[in-house]
């Protein structure tokens, strides 16, 4: 059954006011605890934010409000020349390749979303269901990243760009783990798988931002 919006806005309110009166609160349903869905889900720090805010960060009319690193917006100019033509997007600039990876990475923590409790947003589908999203994000990590290098982007972003496509290799390593994790039907396994994507997600957004 899924709840309204009013609904699951209830539950959350009756977790609030549980920890305000100091009740011991129980552990949560699903693979996560509250320390970890604070770590992937936090809407200032969590690694979802941090990955929306590097997409943010690439575009060249972005919100006033986000400020990017200075270095980075140093480096507009040069991530707007077009250097890979797409059979079906056509000319993409070094920016928008730049993206592409972070949109699939918020796309995964979008998906992993589902997974969460009630009061966190989610609908604690199991992961096992999400197995088409999964090898669909796993896919198109995998051609992003490998975008990166065959373009041999190491030296872009001031010298940063090898250290990324390092990171988000890994990230991509990550996630291409979660298909042995949802086939076991192991949530301990999926659990590690995610928060190691989020542990690198972390890291990228310090190299990226430093």
């Amino acid at each position: 059954m899924i709840l309204s919006r009013a609904a699951r806005a209830a539950v959350a309110g009756a977790v609030l006011l549980a920890g305000a009166c100091g009740l011991s609160q129980p552990p949560l349903p699903g693979p996560f605890s509250r320390d970890d869905l604070s770590e992937l889900a936090d809407a200032s720090t969590g690694a979802q934010n941090r990955s929306q805010l590097l997409y943010h960060y690439f575009k060249k009319d972005r919100d006033p409000r986000i400020s990017a690193p200075a270095w980075l917006d140093a480096q507009m100019t040069a991530l707007a020349r077009p250097v890979y033509e797409d059979p079906d997007d056509g000319w993409l600039t070094e920016a928008q390749l730049w993206q592409a990876p972070l949109a699939v990475l918020y796309e995964f923590y979008a998906v992993t979303r589902r997974t969460y409790p009630l009061e966190y947003g989610g609908f604690l589908v199991k992961p096992l269901t999400l197995a088409d999203d999964y090898r669909d994000v796993d896919e198109k990590m995998k051609l992003s990243v490998g975008r990166l290098r065959s373009l041999h982007l190491e030296g872009s972003l001031g010298g940063r760009g090898r250290t990324a496509i390092e990171r988000l290799e890994k990230i991509s390593a990550e996630i291409d783990g979660l298909a042995g994790s949802l086939a076991a039907k192991d949530d301990s396994r999926f659990k590690t798988s995610t928060l190691a994507v989020a542990g690198q997600t972390f890291n990228l957004f310090q190299d990226l931002t430093k």
